[in-house]
């Protein structure tokens, strides 16, 4: 049965390259997809862009094309990436630019995109569409005039067309994590789009790698302290058969591990209801997925079913949520648990002096409740504690409200409890973005795809509904 290999590149934005070099160097692939895109990377890219109409994209896509061109245009390698984020044309364009100065100007670079809203959300409300909150059911008009972005969550459509047109490299915007994989696979096998149950095994597949370390011993909550060279892990590959089936292993000579149990974790996460895993492609039910052993590092997966696509696709929106104002305090023995609770005291009745206004606040004690949040795990108070970090946040909706919270905390160094440090310089205030999702139908969504030829720099496109 023939095979279509495809690996996964990056996970996040800022992760390292080297996996993808390594991948491209050592392993016998057809297709590179990368990942660079999560909610907050997106309100952080819009910010960018406003900064400067050139950015808004993950400029880590420049380090991978750098580490992996001579290699992918040698091998024939594809490359399948969303690191367009909020600016894919510009993205599309420096790809392009930076494909002829390593000396590979035949190469073609795709352009999909189609899923900003921003400019159309005014005439999408007027046509009916409200974009409550899915969370709270709240209506958009609460934010609207704070909206910074709004993406659509698009499928595979626009990868699959510019694959078939000849493209070389595939430069996205806020396709789905899925859609980078699915496109390759359809294109390939030529998959019907109503193929349910093919597009739902091979859905859990791209899930299973799509994370990359994460399905290769990182985060691996089973055997973590037995886990082989962590700090030289290979990054997961997927041969997928033309029924969606498929062996996963890694790139040759690579630390981490592929078994049973990494790609299990990495099966079970951020899936929600097991049997209805919705994305723009299909919905694909993982909960008849089964894990076979076939060999060192590999572990063949099939089982999964699928049915019908959602008529809606989910759009994720930012916008300015306020800002945070933090102050973060050491008191050493003796006495340091008192000492630190003695010292947020003092900072909350100074901050009531300044007419400190707040949405809310939180007192954290690091390295004894930071991490456990609504568990509200109580304060230290053993008198056998050598020391006691201490971090007060506020969120305000005024920066000026929120610079005061490190103000106020300055003159703990000679007017609070004996033994204090840490204190520190100054931190920059930090402006918070919400995130608001809500659902678009689908028919209102049209992908484009535009060609960045090399050599000349022209341009031709074409709309996918």
């Amino acid at each position: 049965m023939r095979t279509v290999t495809l690996g996964a590149g990056m996970a996040f934005w800022g992760d390292s390259v080297q996996p993808a070099i390594d991948m491209v160097e050592r392993a016998d692939i057809d297709y590179l997809c990368c990942d660079h895109l999560a909610e907050l990377t997106m309100s952080i890219l819009q910010k960018q862009k406003d900064r400067n109409p050139d950015h808004g994209y993950t400029r880590d896509i420049l380090d991978l094309i750098r580490g992996v061109l001579p290699q992918a245009r040698a091998k024939g390698i594809r490359i399948v990436s969303n690191a367009g984020g909020a600016n894919p044309e510009a993205c599309g364009r420096r790809v392009a630019e930076l494909c002829r100065e390593m000396g590979y100007p035949e190469t073609r670079v795709a352009v999909v995109t189609g899923d900003d809203i921003a400019d159309r959300i005014d005439d999408l409300l007027a046509d009916g569409i409200d974009f409550r909150n899915i969370d709270t059911g709240a209506p958009v008009q609460d934010v609207r005039d704070r909206l910074t972005h709004a993406a659509v969550y698009t499928g595979s459509e626009g990868i699959i067309e510019a694959i078939g047109a000849g493209a070389d490299i595939v430069i996205c915007g806020r396709v789905t994590d899925i859609a980078l994989y699915l496109g390759p696979l359809i294109h390939e096998f030529g998959w019907r789009m109503d193929d349910w149950d093919t597009l739902g095994m091979a859905t859990v597949v791209a899930h299973a790698i799509e994370c990359g370390g994460q399905a290769t011993g990182g985060l691996y909550d089973g055997d973590w302290a037995g886990m082989p060279s962590l700090e030289t892990m290979g990054y997961p590959i997927a041969e997928v058969a033309e029924d969606g089936t498929a062996v996963l292993t890694k790139t040759p000579g690579t630390g981490g591990r592929v078994d049973i149990g990494t790609v299990s974790e990495q099966l079970v996460y951020e899936i929600l209801d097991p049997t209805t895993y919705l994305t723009a492609d299909v919905t694909a039910d993982f909960s008849q997925v089964t894990l076979e052993e076939v060999g060192p590092d590999r572990v063949r997966i099939f089982g999964a079913t699928g049915r019908a696509r959602p008529d809606t696709l989910k759009a994720t929106m930012g916008y300015r949520a306020g800002w945070i104002g933090e102050a973060q305090f050491t008191y050493t023995w003796p006495h340091a648990c008192e000492k630190a609770r003695r010292g947020i005291e003092f900072l909350r009745r100074r901050l009531d002096r300044a007419d400190f206004q707040a949405q809310d606040t939180i007192v954290e004690y690091l390295g004894w409740n930071s991490s456990w949040g609504a568990l509200q795990v109580p304060p230290p108070h053993s008198e056998d504690v050598l020391e006691v970090v201490v971090r007060f946040a506020a969120r305000c909706a005024d920066a000026e409200d929120a610079r005061k919270v490190f103000t106020q905390s300055v003159p703990l160094y000679n007017n609070g409890p004996a033994g204090v440090s840490g204190i520190g310089t100054r931190p920059p205030i930090k402006e918070l973005y919400g995130l608001w999702p809500a659902l678009v139908p689908r028919e209102v969504i049209t992908q484009r795809v535009s060609f960045v030829n090399a050599p000349e720099g022209e341009a031709a496109g074409r709309e996918i509904s």
